[in-house]
């Protein structure tokens, strides 16, 4: 199963040339809101990258709710002028953007964020304007209940996540986006991606703190589904979703104990969706081996 769960990881994380249209994308958008803002050519340390695309915990095929967060960094004097009216601010980012994108993209200002819907219908790029702390964290703007500035820390989960997967030799990362994997064929799921990955990091660094071979991977999503569902309240809309899923991977470990790899597969595409390889034959051999292993033996006293 080792090589089907490469295969898998593979089918999951983003091209080189998905990567590079991602970049494109959220520095052009900084870059225009450089020019505008500071009247400067592009500085990249105006710009945060945080989420999925720093964590490299998105997957792949590209949804179209799909997007690229990335927080840019305004100056003390426009943080000043947008104090008691932060939607204003979300206003000029979102015309500054206007400006550039052309009328066959769209641009949407909400909430906290400005939303770029790019017509090729690949990455999207969310932009969030912030106002740096000196403590490291960020003042963002709130458009909702009268609005509002609030505290931001983007680098407090972003170092600790990369702490353990560095730890883990890579698990916290695989197995994120295996889980993520699982979200996209569930499409009733509500599993926020800051939320997956947090859990992720918990459940690894108690139990695979220092990583696993892939060959124990099946081990690894079988053990996480049991972690969740020890965890999760019937009353929780993901209780059913989770439930379905750990039953599906504990057949589909036994059928591997079986030699059974044919019923594993299709058990763990259930689960994953088509992404996950599909094995076409059962280890005959060994089916053969414990047959003969497990029978009478007639020279054999009693």
């Amino acid at each position: 199963m080792a090589l089907h769960f490469t295969k898998f990881i593979e089918n999951i994380t983003l091209t080189e040339s998905q990567w590079n249209d991602a970049k494109t994308k959220y520095e052009g958008v900084c870059a225009c809101l450089d020019k505008h803002f500071y009247d400067s050519a592009y500085n990249e340390s105006h710009k945060f990258l945080f989420g999925s695309y720093k964590l490299k915990t998105c997957v792949r095929p590209i949804v179209p709710e799909q997007d690229v967060d990335v927080l840019f960094k305004i100056d003390y004097s426009t943080y000043k002028k947008y104090q008691d009216n932060p939607g204003g601010l979300l206003q000029e980012v979102r015309k500054a953007l206007k400006e550039k994108y052309t009328t066959t993209d769209t641009i949407k200002a909400w909430g906290k964020v400005v939303l770029i819907q790019f017509s090729d219908g690949k990455h999207n790029v969310e932009v969030l304007p912030a106002f740096e702390l000196i403590n490291g964290q960020f003042l963002i703007p709130n458009t909702e209940d009268g609005g509002s500035w609030n505290t931001f820390d983007p680098r407090t989960p972003i170092k600790s996540f990369q702490e353990s997967n560095q730890s883990s030799n890579n698990l916290t990362q695989d197995l994120t986006k295996m889980i993520k994997a699982w979200k996209r064929n569930t499409s009733t799921l509500e599993y926020k991606s800051y939320k997956i990955a947090e859990d992720v990091k918990n459940f690894v660094n108690y139990f695979y703190p220092n990583g696993t071979d892939v060959t124990k991977y099946l081990s690894v999503i079988k053990d996480f589904y049991t972690y969740l569902y020890n965890r999760v309240s019937s009353t929780d809309t993901r209780y059913s979703h989770i439930s379905t899923a750990k039953t599906r991977v504990d057949k589909a470990y036994q059928y591997e104990e079986d030699g059974k790899h044919k019923e594993s597969s299709e058990e763990l595409i259930k689960v994953f969706g088509e992404v996950f390889p599909k094995e076409e034959k059962n280890d005959t051999n060994s089916r053969e081996n414990n047959s003969f292993t497990t029978a009478p033996s007639p020279w054999r006293v009693y």
